[in-house]
């Protein structure tokens, strides 16, 4: 277990032989985040250089490229690792994440076949040439705030274990800084190191996690509109009054 939270602290999306997922068997469960939908016709900016459907036999083909030898419906890690690789990015971009979440994907450095197939044919691609073309794409639905906070809500269900319902801390750190960090780099850091001095909380719930892009959102980095009155978590109050406490030294 310590092993493998180091290893999401240092590499959140990053899938790889270090995870221990490499050496147990997973039973699928249900994530209740919401999937993206893409109209059948999109835009032809969106199409360029890929007009027309995507053909379900051509993505199977590039799917065969990275699967799993002990498993052909799944790509794992290592498969991860090439496909990043042939796309041009590093596995811990913010775009594998966006990508995941077009598949729907489960878990977390695996992908499975349907997942693969599923997430192609709503970008309309169905070669790994025509998917890196797209990546500018990817990012640029962060800059959706309704997209954003879907992908943002997918992350906490990617990225805790299975079997629970809660995000470790170290984890929730190296997601915040993958997703919040760029659009608010001032309270991300600041938060994360009140997590990392704070010894009341060794894991954040989907409710905290939500509050926190709301939080982002709304409140001023100096914290000069924060209502003690309001409706958060107790776990932002704690923030705010260890902030104010630190600045004032």
């Amino acid at each position: 277990m310590p092993e493998a939270n180091a290893d999401r602290l240092k590499y959140p999306i990053r899938c790889t032989a270090m995870y221990k997922a490499t050496t147990h068997t997973h039973t699928p469960t249900h994530n209740t985040h919401t999937t993206p939908h893409i109209e059948a016709t999109s835009s032809p900016k969106s199409r360029a250089n890929n007009e027309g459907p995507a053909n379900s036999k051509k993505i199977d083909e590039a799917f065969d490229k990275y699967q799993d030898p002990q498993d052909k419906d799944t790509i794992g890690p290592e498969g991860i690792g090439q496909l990043c690789g042939d796309l041009g990015v590093e596995p811990e971009d913010v775009s594998v994440l966006v990508l995941a979440w077009y598949m729907d994907a489960q878990r977390m450095g695996y992908f499975k076949r349907s997942e693969f197939a599923a997430g192609m044919t709503k970008l309309s691609v169905d070669t790994i040439p025509k998917l890196k073309n797209i990546l500018p794409r990817l990012h640029k639905d962060l800059e959706d705030q309704a997209k954003f906070r879907e992908i943002y809500r997918f992350a906490f269900f990617f990225a805790k274990e299975p079997e629970q319902k809660i995000l470790d801390l170290a984890t929730s750190e190296a997601m915040l800084r993958l997703i919040m960090l760029p659009s608010s780099p001032q309270i991300v850091e600041h938060f994360c190191e009140f997590l990392q001095t704070q010894t009341s909380y060794k894991s954040l719930n989907l409710d905290q996690w939500m509050s926190l892009l709301e939080f982002c959102r709304s409140i001023q980095a100096d914290l000069s509109n924060y209502d003690e009155n309001g409706a958060w978590p107790v776990i932002l109050d704690e923030y705010v009054e260890w902030s104010r406490e630190t600045w004032a030294k």
